[in-house]
């Protein structure tokens, strides 16, 4: 019984060296509600319960381990499920996110699949952080946010998310100046540039204020020596938190190499305003300019689209809360925008559902 009791406590003392220089974390959302939605089908518009309104469902496991020296390994393995019949989502077992790195002094370096830097750049000024409206993708799905790039055999981008990339992030304390740099390799052989991705995000946050401007380049693939049409995004937004109320401006122009060359001019204005603590109501307003020549024989073009939206959050804990939401979406006779079933077809949609975090 003794040694019994000595050969426990040997294992817990090493068990417990070992532990203290890495963890592993097991973490998540369940998030699911209902959406009633009119896109214009025939048939007219159709309810059903829908995961991942206001942030996208997932299972994840991240880790580190400290190397020494400042020096940390680092991963993170995060695939999405649909709440609603348990399925995966994004057809992958890691779909949202799978990379692994070092950090340190020098910032982060990650290898894998993770968001472009685009999508990253939505997520934190988007009034609807990516969510709520629009089948839960928020302003995220009116912008050009990368994920285009088609790489070669069935590793491809989707979903605002880039495969085989390089991703660098700068140290947290510049004095209020961050940076996200992107590079996704394409895989093509004998061509480089082909399916290739790239993205930055430069950002300054302070006393309050959150500018930056975000860059991103999609390849398309083609074969070796043949053209490759770029599709390019450059994206400049500005908020100010006065306490009562969070407005932001964001803007986004687009365009490619195409021969009939996209041409999309992208604002919103909106605000966050939180009551209290446990409640905030967010409203946007959105306009897409798209000058995009419908075909060389005609001047004429795809045209402009009008979204307004409003969303309400009510806060149980750090954990779960409730949401609620709404979007109306008009558009010219030649555009076909979020999700309409045809073209020149109005949208509204209305959400709510509950959200958990663990």
């Amino acid at each position: 019984m003794k040694k019994s009791f000595l050969a426990l406590a040997l294992m817990s003392a090493f068990s417990g060296a070992a532990f203290a220089q890495s963890s592993v974390t097991i973490y998540g959302i369940v998030d699911a509600g209902f959406q009633s939605l009119d896109n214009g089908t025939v048939a007219g518009r159709f309810n059903k319960l829908q995961s991942g309104q206001e942030n996208g469902s997932r299972l994840g496991f991240k880790g580190t381990e400290d190397l020494g020296g400042g020096l940390k390994a680092n991963f993170v393995l995060e695939m999405g499920l649909n709440v609603d019949d348990g399925s995966s989502a994004q057809g992958r077992t890691f779909g949202r996110r799978s990379t692994v790195g070092l950090s340190g002094d020098f910032g982060s370096v990650d290898l894998g699949r993770d968001k472009t830097p685009t999508f990253k750049f939505f997520d934190n000024f988007d009034p609807f952080a990516s969510g709520y409206i629009n089948s839960g993708s928020g302003l995220s799905s009116l912008y050009f946010i990368g994920g285009t790039a088609t790489v070669a055999g069935a590793n491809a981008n989707s979903s605002g998310r880039a495969s085989n990339a390089i991703y660098y992030y700068t140290p947290g304390n510049l004095n209020g100046f961050s940076a996200v740099g992107q590079y996704g390799f394409g895989e093509a052989a004998g061509d480089n540039s082909a399916g290739r991705s790239l993205g930055l995000n430069l950002r300054y946050t302070a006393n309050g204020l959150d500018v930056g401007y975000s860059f991103v380049k999609d390849n398309g693939q083609a074969a070796v020596g043949g053209p490759v049409n770029a599709r390019k995004g450059n994206t400049l937004a500005a908020s100010y938190d006065f306490g009562v109320a969070k407005p932001v401006l964001i803007y986004q122009k687009v365009s490619d190499d195409a021969v009939l060359a996209v041409d999309q001019k992208i604002f919103t204005v909106g605000v966050t305003v939180p009551f209290d603590a446990t409640n905030k109501v967010l409203a946007t307003y959105s306009k897409i300019k798209d000058s995009t020549r419908l075909s060389a024989a005609t001047t004429d073009t795809v045209g402009d689209a009008k979204q307004f939206a409003v969303g309400y959050q009510y806060t149980f804990s750090k954990r779960t809360d409730l949401y609620a939401a709404f979007a109306s979406t008009s558009q010219d006779a030649n555009s076909q925008k979020v999700g309409a079933a045809i073209k020149g077809a109005d949208v509204k949609e209305l959400t709510f559902g509950v959200r958990h975090q663990f």
